[in-house]
């Protein structure tokens, strides 16, 4: 799909267009966003199952066959799987990002057996739905997900919140497996800390759309402060180890991106930023 790219994404499947065919069929979606691209291949695809996968991402070579068994085993409307963190040759995770921080990568492990009906999060780069109840509760929410720079997400959880809502099954099959491919652009403590911005961004969005009673302007004030205030501090604090620095980092990024949707929301301005 070309979302209305200015790079050479069409170029690229003109490319492949007589490789691939008739299996590749290339859409034009005007309106940029990843949730309106995936919208666009809902309404666009013809079977029963449309599985999202990331351009970054390697493919078990049993993840196909995996997805198809658990939907007819378990008459599944979603279907999530593992995901493991590729990084680049001879480069480890950051000293100062804990391992339980790899989700903010798409890492995913929910354990080696499936769970069935379950509420557990699943990521966008190995995702699949029934085309059906998808298109039903609306789809993707558009004012979430990624849009140029922009790293707003939670849309897949959001989705599949609707998707249990109407009665659909979600399920976690470990054996659908992707290598996710991290980049070492993604490495810098920058892009990770605008990552858990956007993402409780997100959360608090999603919250104020579903109207859930949640903290008071106030209380998010005065912890976005304290965090901040915490950072400040722990810049000359001896002996911290990294993690922990990091951990105060992650702490005010994620207390301002609350705060800063609960403003634009009280403004009347649109709060996915």
């Amino acid at each position: 799909m070309d979302n209305n790219s200015d790079d050479d994404t069409s170029a690229v499947i003109e490319q492949y267009a007589d490789i691939l065919a008739p299996r590749l069929r290339s859409v034009f979606e005007p309106q940029q966003g990843l949730s309106h691209a995936r919208n666009r291949a809902l309404a666009e695809a013809k079977g029963q199952v449309v599985s999202f996968l990331d351009d970054d991402v390697d493919v078990d070579p049993g993840w196909l066959e995996a997805v198809h068994a658990a939907f007819e085993r378990y008459s599944a409307a979603v279907v999530g799987g593992r995901s493991f963190l590729i990084y680049p040759e001879r480069v480890e995770r950051p000293a100062w990002l804990s391992e339980c921080h790899e989700f903010l990568y798409s890492r995913l492990d929910h354990g080696p057996e499936p769970l069935v009906d379950t509420d557990k999060a699943f990521f966008g780069l190995n995702f699949s739905v029934l085309r059906d109840i998808a298109l039903r509760v609306g789809g993707f929410a558009c004012d979430l997900g990624r849009r140029g720079n922009n790293l707003m997400c939670g849309e897949e959880e959001d989705l599949m919140n609707r998707i249990r809502q109407a009665g659909g099954i979600a399920v976690y099959e470990p054996r659908a497996v992707v290598g996710h491919v991290v980049p070492a652009s993604r490495l810098s403590k920058r892009w990770v800390l605008r990552r858990v911005y956007y993402g409780a961004a997100s959360v608090e969005r999603s919250w104020l759309a579903a109207g859930t009673k949640t903290d008071s302007t106030y209380r998010l004030f005065s912890h976005a402060v304290r965090c901040c205030a915490s950072v400040s501090k722990a810049r000359f604090a001896r002996g911290m180890s990294p993690q922990v620095f990091f951990e105060r980092q992650y702490s005010a990024a994620h207390s301002l991106g609350r705060f800063m949707v609960r403003v634009r929301h009280l403004l009347g301005a649109s709060p996915s930023l």
